[in-house]
């Protein structure tokens, strides 16, 4: 279905949206066993094309191509209304572009980064004539632990649009930075141009967090983390997934 007036204005206004209760207790439950057994595993033990994408630390763990860990991550690539507000920021040109795993533990955190300006060729963004056109548009799937102490989720509203780069030297406070402090199976859809990143993990408690990202059907996959989907894979994913992962040269 079409996004509602509301939904459509408040990603336009503040460059994301929030659906809530989009995968249910059951859903979750299974992910996080899945997400525990690959918490401590090797790398050479981890799901097939799933990689550790940065050395692991004691706060952080990033592991690339989650999508391919098995069927509780595959059934995240077409959920209906996520897709109703993909369809909608890419002039329905899109495609999963890439997916991953973020763990966060005590000190851990996501530097802020990108904006409206300077312009960047892979997350651009721009309303016009009724039509929004965003190049690479994020869904974040809270899977635990997730509240500001946590390390949530941070964003600037309206950033997406700023004319002018952020200044280096101001606080979060001065530029508007708010925590989106949502629960798991919610689902937080963004623009890539919002500024965008976490607060500091300062809890101590395990944060964990799924990214699946869309972008125009044209884009190659982002290839900086060897995101990219194996022919295993697009085998095993249904018809209709395998159309919403598939490269679209026009």
């Amino acid at each position: 279905m079409p996004m509602d007036e509301l939904t459509r204005y408040l990603f336009d206004l503040n460059g994301y949206v929030v659906l809530k209760n989009v995968l249910s207790p059951e859903q979750i439950a299974r992910i996080n066993a899945r997400m525990d057994e690959m918490e401590n595993a090797a790398e050479e033990a981890l799901p097939p094309h799933v990689v550790c994408s940065k050395p692991r630390t004691a706060e952080e763990l990033y592991l690339s191509n989650i999508a391919e860990a098995g069927p509780e991550f595959e059934a995240l690539i077409d959920i209906p209304q996520v897709l109703d507000v993909i369809r909608e920021t890419t002039l329905g040109l899109f495609r999963l572009n890439h997916t991953y795993a973020i763990y966060h533990w005590k000190g851990g955190e996501t530097p802020l980064h990108m904006a409206g300006t300077p312009i960047h060729p892979k997350a651009h963004y721009e309303a016009r004539n009724g039509q929004i056109f965003s190049v690479l548009t994020k869904v974040v799937f809270p899977i635990a632990n997730h509240g500001i102490e946590d390390g949530c989720f941070a964003a600037i509203p309206g950033s997406h649009k700023a004319n002018f780069p952020r200044p280096g030297d101001a606080s979060g406070d001065e530029i508007g930075l708010i925590p989106l402090d949502t629960e798991p199976g919610d689902a937080i859809i963004f623009t890539e141009a919002m500024t965008h990143g976490s607060f500091p993990n300062v809890s101590g408690r395990g944060r964990r967090t799924l990214y699946y990202c869309y972008s125009v059907g044209y884009m190659p996959d982002w290839t900086k983390f060897h995101l990219t989907f194996s022919d295993a894979l697009m085998d095993r994913v249904s018809d209709a997934q395998r159309e919403v992962m598939r490269l679209k040269i026009s």
